[in-house]
């Protein structure tokens, strides 16, 4: 499934695969980039986390899980400050 997934450090929009998979009895979803890279992401106790020894930001982690349950771009989180419109 194509999901999309703000970036939390840039704001940018990434487009992003999500396949189910289990790896060592955990059921979660294999994350596939553009680039190739890939990572295994699984729930537990309520958060998402990795499961392949693969470091990702909690945040990213955080906003794939928004995707995966069909939440709002608006919801996921980003660090880029709101800029101010000047009137």
């Amino acid at each position: 499934m194509n999901i999309q997934v703000k970036d939390p450090s840039t704001g940018a929009l990434l487009q992003l695969d999500a396949r189910p998979e289990a790896l060592e009895g955990k059921h979660g979803f294999r994350i596939l980039h553009p680039n190739g890279s890939n990572f295994f992401i699984f729930g537990s106790a309520g958060a998402w986390r990795s499961g392949d020894d693969h470091h990702v930001d909690p945040d990213m982690l955080a906003n794939i899980g928004i995707a995966l349950g069909n939440g709002k771009l608006s919801d996921q989180i980003t660090h880029i400050p709101a800029q101010k419109v000047r009137t």
